[in-house]
């Protein structure tokens, strides 16, 4: 806004106090570090004239620090006086244990958080909720601990219960098993549900004895004759000309022969194909041999019975000429001479 002279002397004074008084005014005001703000009267106004007054709150969630302390602030020429108000974080307090269980928490003050820990064996009942310190206190109700549950503990070959069985167990709470009779009971016969659900440790087991090994090649030099009940031995040994393979004493535990029964390995049969085959190729090559030279002797005979046969034909033929031709001779001698 501009101003003019309107007249002289007094009328300028009175121009520069109409004009000091506009120019003095403050911007909204604000102490965020005082976790403040002002209140809602005030809260729309962008500036304010020289000599106005604004008062300040707790921003939600906390408290004053000096519940004394002034809570306003004045605008003086385009400065505001300073804030003696200051606020903290309130305090919802100490959350108390909940039964069988525990609170986790973070703090205790506005915004802090608080979440519940069953103790073990314990689990909380519904959906789990993480409780907070609002402005009114802390959210939510105190949650829940029940007793971890088992189902019915699992059924034993040979064996059963002391007692009938429940649908369910409450933790900590214990089952008794029994084998049938004659038969010894292997590991803990007592079981209790434990934290996570099931029944520990393992069920036991009713044990009647080792099978009998079934040892081809093999023959028992000490130990005892079956039946063979738990921590009877026997000792083997394999038959002349085959090898063992594994342990020869082998005892009767819980879960069967320890070690495993050993075996009987026969001879190895590698060598004596080698020298059945090579005695093979070495007569087939004898054979072969005989063979071919039997051949070549027959070849020679024949060959020799060929020209002999055609020799003796020869001779033969020439013997029939001779005699014809001496033939002819003497019966032409025997018709010329005289009569």
């Amino acid at each position: 806004m501009g101003c003019k002279v309107l007249c002289p002397s007094v009328a300028l004074l009175a121009y520069l106090m109409i004009c000091q008084h506009i120019r003095a005014q403050c911007t909204r005001p604000s102490f965020p570090s005082n976790n403040v703000i002002l209140t809602a009267e005030h809260l729309s106004s962008l500036s304010f004239s020289d000599g106005s007054t604004v008062t300040f709150e707790c921003v939600i969630g906390h408290r004053p620090v000096d519940s004394k302390a002034s809570r306003s602030v004045t605008c003086q020429g385009n400065q505001w006086t300073s804030l003696d108000l200051s606020c903290t974080r309130k305090s919802c307090g100490s959350l108390p244990d909940i039964l069988n269980g525990r609170y986790d928490m973070t703090g205790n003050l506005f915004g802090d958080t608080a979440k519940p820990v069953c103790n073990k064996g314990y689990m909380l009942a519904g959906k789990e909720t993480t409780r907070t310190c609002r402005d009114q206190g802390w959210d939510g109700r105190d949650p829940l601990c029940e007793p971890v549950k088992c189902s019915a503990p699992p059924a034993i070959e040979n064996g059963q219960l002391e007692d009938e069985p429940l649908e369910s167990y409450d933790y900590l709470e214990a089952v008794t098993y029994r084998c049938n009779k004659g038969l010894n009971l292997i590991g803990n016969s007592t079981l209790r549900c434990s934290e996570d659900g099931t029944f520990k440790p393992d069920p036991p087991k009713c044990f009647d004895g080792c099978p009998v090994p079934t040892i081809p090649n093999a023959k028992r030099i000490d130990g005892r004759s079956p039946p063979y009940k738990l921590g009877n031995f026997i000792e083997y040994k394999c038959e002349d000309g085959y090898t063992m393979k594994g342990e020869a004493y082998i005892v009767c535990r819980a879960n069967g022969w320890d070690p495993a029964p050993p075996r009987c390995i026969a001879p190895s049969t590698t060598p004596s194909t080698a020298t059945t085959t090579t005695n093979a190729v070495t007569s087939t090559v004898h054979t072969t041999s005989k063979a071919l030279k039997e051949k070549e002797d027959e070849t020679k005979t024949n060959t020799k019975d060929s020209s002999m046969s055609i020799g003796a034909k020869v001779g033969i033929a020439l013997g029939v000429v001779g005699l014809v031709v001496i033939g002819g001779v003497s019966l032409v001698y025997f018709m010329k001479r005289p009569s």
